[in-house]
């Protein structure tokens, strides 16, 4: 939790919300989000760092959301060729048949 702590004294986030007249909902994360986004000027890798960083919580999403997400970002399932021989018997070595018969 010290980690925490640290991290929130880089970025001068207090853990107290003064503020609580405003709603967080939906529409307050997009913007806030949105901020962050428009703070970092676009830079490529504090951008992937925001996405990297939210994305180590998807446990906490269901099956649609993380299939959005895939969409989003294009991933596509890995697909392996497999290819397999079975080798086909033509001659079976048999066993001769001994007969024991008395006639």
């Amino acid at each position: 939790m010290a980690d925490m702590d640290n991290i929130l004294d880089l970025f001068d986030i207090d853990n107290n919300d003064e503020d609580s007249s405003i709603v967080k909902n939906e529409h307050y994360y997009i913007s806030e989000t949105l901020k962050l986004i428009k703070e970092t000027n676009d830079f490529p890798l504090f951008i992937y760092s925001m996405i990297k960083t939210l994305l180590q919580k998807k446990d906490l999403l269901n099956e649609a959301q993380i299939k959005e997400f895939a969409e989003i970002l294009n991933i596509k399932p890995v697909v392996k060729e497999v290819i397999k021989y079975k080798e086909k018997v033509i001659y079976k070595e048999r066993k001769a048949r001994v007969y024991d018969d008395d006639y």
